[in-house]
């Protein structure tokens, strides 16, 4: 998947497009006027990390060893397959908290080193990076990945005792002790948003849409109970496999439900496909849609107008106004340019989830039980509010409920 956009257009000439997945770069379009017809030629700038991710698709793996003059973290994303819609913001603000870790002198006297894997949305390449990242030394792995994939990590590396975190949104669940899975719950999610949909006495009649894997069939869970607490009903659950392109059939079966709400748990650019064609059926004229996972780059994907009126709910969104945040999205524009993907949830938790693991690292470094005591008990004040950290399995944040209007959200609750 490559995702870009047109920088520069000279018409009957040239077409520039500036992309950042799954390498930063250019592609230039020009085209030359030809006896009988014309041609079309393309040609493609990427930096050294881009020809380091070609080499990789084609087989040549660098392995990196332990460099005990370095503290190492890894990034563990999807810079390809369904969930690549979101990877490359999270590279970047991953990137952008280690260089504010290394400005602050690093951790325990060194330089902190970034490495970035991709699972390629795919739990077998997930495990198997997992295994890279332990090899070359790292200290702690953030896996800003599917929940498939980081139950794949989880069990190549929890007994490792390397801290894991899991920052984005998910399902929960218990794990080892060095096992962190912070981020949004459905059940707050939908709990938050729910009143705002049904607050006209419409929309209680709800269908539930997701993907046939851990996360889904967890959040399709919590959101019933949710539901149940604000008056409403739940008709029907339909599941898909990650990588579907044609949700026809299942529009179809919405249609006949009569249901007068959407819930979706769809990740990536299954989201962005479902969205599009529920659009262009119709079929939002009569259904409002709660989308757990539609943050500012899925919303992006699918375009200003088939979005329009879908809620979310997450603990953060760009349009936050605190000093926090416009602080954090300047650095980030300043560093990356105009054309960066916008700061998101997501993209956000992975940020948050460097400088609150430097926070645990530099208190105790006394051993590897210090340092996960440590991840268990933090408070912050963070780009999207105060959070507090209460054993493995809870961040305590406040949830923002929020419309697609125009190019961004509308915060319902400011």
């Amino acid at each position: 998947m490559l995702l870009g956009r047109i920088s520069s257009c000279v018409p009957g000439a040239k077409i520039t497009i500036v992309h950042d997945q799954p390498w930063r770069g250019r592609i230039h379009l020009r085209f030359f006027d030809e006896p009988g017809g014309s041609s079309l030629r393309v040609s493609a700038e990427l930096d050294d990390t881009g020809l380091a991710w070609w080499m990789e698709q084609r087989g040549w793996k660098q392995e990196v060893s332990a460099d005990l003059r370095l503290h190492r973290i890894s990034l563990l994303t999807s810079k390809t397959g369904p969930a690549a819609v979101f990877a490359i913001a999270c590279e970047y603000l991953a990137r952008l908290a280690v260089d504010q870790v290394n400005a602050d002198g690093g951790i325990g006297g060194r330089r902190v080193e970034l490495a970035i894997h991709d699972d390629a949305t795919d739990p077998g390449r997930a495990a198997l990076e997992a295994q890279r990242m332990i090899h070359s030394g790292s200290r702690a792995i953030i896996a800003s990945v599917t929940s498939a994939s980081f139950e794949a990590v989880r069990r190549t590396v929890a007994s490792e005792g390397v801290p894991l975190i899991h920052p984005v949104l998910n399902e929960g669940g218990r794990g080892e002790a060095n096992v962190f899975r912070w981020g949004e719950r459905p059940l707050a999610q939908v709990r938050a948003a729910a009143p705002w949909m049904m607050q006209d006495g419409n929309h209680s009649r709800w269908f539930h849409v997701g993907n046939d894997y851990s996360w889904s069939h967890g959040a399709h869970r919590a959101a019933t109970r949710a539901i149940d607490e604000a008056g409403g009903i739940v008709t029907s659950h339909a599941y898909t496999p990650l990588g579907t392109t044609d949700f026809a059939p299942l529009i179809d079966r919405i249609d006949a439900s009569g249901a007068q709400s959407v819930l979706s748990s769809l990740v990536g650019a299954d989201e962005v496909a479902f969205e599009r064609q529920l659009w262009d059926s119709g079929l939002r004229g009569r259904c409002s849609v709660l989308s757990l996972v539609m943050e500012e780059s899925t919303r992006e994907r699918i375009g200003a107008q088939a979005a329009n009126g879908i809620w979310s709910a997450f603990g953060y969104f760009s349009t936050l106004d605190s000093e926090t945040n416009l602080d954090l999205k300047r650095r980030y524009f300043d560093a990356y340019g105009g054309w960066a993907p916008p700061i998101s949830s997501i993209s956000e938790s992975v940020y948050e989830a460097i400088l609150l693991y430097a926070h645990a690292a530099r208190a105790g470094q006394a051993s590897a039980t210090d340092l996960v005591r440590n991840l268990r008990q933090v408070t912050a004040e963070l780009p999207r509010g105060r959070v507090e950290l209460n054993g493995p399995q809870v961040m305590r944040q406040r949830m923002h409920v929020a419309q697609s209007a125009g190019d961004g959200y509308r915060l319902a609750d400011q």
